[in-house]
Formats: structure tokens, C-alpha cells, sequence
């Protein structure tokens, strides 16, 4: 028995598995095979190896990274007795290779182990960068020829304090965690023969443009997530116990609240008087007003002005109608407590 020709089979050809993965196919959730490739971005990601950090998460990181910031181009304009600006670029993750293959030749690449942990880390800085640094260590005005370069065996001796310095004041931000001791154990120009990692391995990315002088080029950490996962989860967890405590401490309205009198007054800032004019005046002087202050009255409740807004008569009632409120009414009364 002959066996059928045209079958519905929705299985994937081995051999159209084996070429996804150069990049030539690529196939949806749902099995679709995409053949124009020009408006898709594919980016690899290692599910064996994965971050497990929530935006949240990232959000208090970068938070954190941002003060590392701060703190950074203060020191570095210490040492090199000049303004050094530092902006916070990103921090992501990405594929180990994919950090590699980033990595501009030729570059100044440090690797760095800190010792309280595993795994090797990487700090790449602009070569031009570099050289600039080295020429303001050296008495220059931190101005240096355009045309990147290698450094010399001299010239990374002498702009080793200057890495040494930021990946001191990089584990200065965990010291609430843990004490962190880092050490240079290297340097490269080039990421291709870099293999402190594995190539699928996950990686911390912070980035940072710097510039001083005349030169501006960029700054990055890259450490193993397995590497921080160890700091991260004590500093995650401390961010939650702080979280909670603080929702846990904060003030609840009570119904008895309701009921307690609280003196409010209506007032306008309606002119300014001399001494002399105060003095003359008597029963019977009419004082004129614009006619716009009605709508500029201000609410004062325990001596400040919390509400400005409009005042009249509402069924033979003087009724106040709130058309803004202040700073100190915002402060006055917290919207949580309704």
C-alpha cells in the first residue's frame, strides 16, 4: 500500500530547524514560517540562562545606578582635577557575544574580577577616551588627536587608577548588601578573542556616555548575571521589606475624623493702604474694589491658603466654589486620607 503524498503536517522540517537558527527562516508561535525578514528585529535569548528581574525591579536598579552616576563624575573630576561629565545611558541584558561583538576595535577593555563573588567582569571605554584621560594625567588640557588608537603598555599603566577608580565606586553601591573588593586581572582592544564567559551567557549592561575637555564617547559594565545574582536578591528583597513597612506605617482615616471642627475663613488680597491713608479713614468712606477679587477669593484653613476660588450666594446661603488648589492645601490635606 502506497503510502499518501499530500498529508496536513504541521511538524517542522529538520532541516528548516537546523537553518533558523542562522537567521535565514523564521518561524511564530503559532508555526507561521516569515519569509521577509526586513520588519522583523530577531534578537537570541538563552531561556537555560534566564534574568529574572521584572521592570520593577529594573526600575530601583536604575534608580540606584543613577546615584552610582552621580557619584562617579564627581570623583573622576576630583582625579583628573577637571569636569568629567557622566549621563546614564541604559541598563539591560543581552547575550555575552552579543556584548563582544558590540565592542568597538580598537577600545580599551578591563577585566575585572571582584573577589567576594564568581565570574569575570568586563569595563569598556572608549579608546579616544582613554587617550584623553592619559594626556590630562600627564599635565595636557585633556585634549588628544582624534584618530582612535591602542594604548601603549605605558599609557594603560598609567590610566589603570582611572578604571580602578570607577569599578571601586561601582561596588561602593552594593555596600548596604555586601562589601565588594575588585581587582584588574587584564586588559584587551578588541572583543573578539574575550572569553570570560560563556558565549550564551546573560549579561548586566550599564551604559554611560561621558565627556570631559573636548571628547564625549561611551562607558560600560558588563557583569555575568550569575555573577550579581547573589547581591541582587538581597537588595531586591530589603527594597520589598522597606516597601512594606512604609505601606505599613501609613495613616488611615477613622470615621471619629469626621466630626472635628476645623475653623475656615473666605479672605481677599484686596489693596495696600499707606499708613497716613489708614489713619483718615472713618465711618462712612467707601474703599473701591475690582470687580474680578470676588473671583479670587482665597479658603484659609488653620492660617493657610489651601484654595482659591470664587465666592457669592447659593439659596440665600454664601456659597464658596474651589477653582484651584495650593501647595500648602496639597499638603495640608493628603489625597489618601480622601
Amino acid at each position: 500500500m502506497s503510502e499518501p503524498t499530500n498529508l496536513d503536517d504541521e511538524s517542522f522540517d529538520l532541516d528548516e530547524i537546523e537553518s533558523s537558527s542562522s537567521g535565514k527562516v523564521l518561524f511564530l508561535h503559532d508555526g507561521t514560517k516569515v519569509t521577509d525578514l526586513s520588519a522583523v528585529k530577531v534578537k537570541k535569548y538563552d531561556f537555560t540562562n534566564p534574568i529574572i528581574l521584572s521592570d520593577s525591579d529594573l526600575g530601583r536598579l536604575k534608580s540606584k545606578c543613577e546615584q552610582f552616576v552621580y557619584y562617579l563624575s564627581g570623583h573622576l573630576s576630583m582625579f583628573l582635577r577637571t569636569e568629567f561629565n557622566l549621563e546614564l545611558d541604559d541598563l539591560g541584558a543581552d547575550l555575552y557575544s552579543t556584548f563582544t561583538d558590540s565592542i568597538k576595535n580598537p577600545s580599551c577593555v578591563t577585566l575585572f574580577k571582584v573577589q567576594e563573588l564568581n565570574g569575570v567582569g568586563l569595563l569598556d571605554v572608549n579608546a579616544h577616551l582613554s587617550a584623553t584621560v592619559v594626556d590630562r594625567i600627564l599635565g595636557g588640557r585633556g585634549s588628544t588627536n582624534p584618530e582612535e588608537r591602542g594604548l601603549t603598555d605605558i599609557e594603560k599603566a598609567l590610566v589603570e587608577d582611572f578604571n580602578l577608580i570607577i569599578l571601586e565606586e561601582w561596588c561602593k553601591q552594593w555596600e548596604s548588601t555586601r562589601k565588594l573588593t575588585p581587582s584588574v586581572i587584564g586588559t584587551e582592544t578588541t572583543g573578539k578573542f574575550l572569553q570570560t564567559s560563556p558565549p550564551d551567557a546573560m549579561m548586566l549592561i550599564l551604559s554611560m556616555e561621558a565627556s570631559f575637555g573636548d571628547v564625549s564617547g561611551p562607558l560600560r559594565i558588563a557583569v555575568p548575571y550569575y555573577t550579581l545574582e547573589p547581591v541582587l536578591s538581597k537588595l531586591l528583597a530589603s527594597s520589598d521589606n522597606t516597601d512594606t513597612k512604609k505601606k505599613a506605617a501609613s495613616l488611615k482615616w477613622h470615621e471619629v475624623y469626621d466630626h472635628i471642627p476645623v475653623p475656615v475663613s473666605a479672605e481677599w488680597d484686596a489693596f495696600e493702604l499707606t499708613v497716613k491713608d489708614m489713619m483718615n479713614l472713618e465711618v462712612d468712606d467707601v474703599v473701591e474694589l475690582s470687580p474680578t477679587l470676588i473671583g479670587k477669593t482665597n479658603l484659609r484653613i488653620e492660617n493657610r491658603t489651601c484654595f482659591i476660588g470664587e465666592i457669592g450666594l447659593e439659596n440665600d446661603r454664601v456659597a464658596f466654589q474651589v477653582n484651584e488648589c495650593t501647595t500648602e492645601g496639597l499638603n495640608l490635606i493628603s489625597k489618601a486620607h480622601g
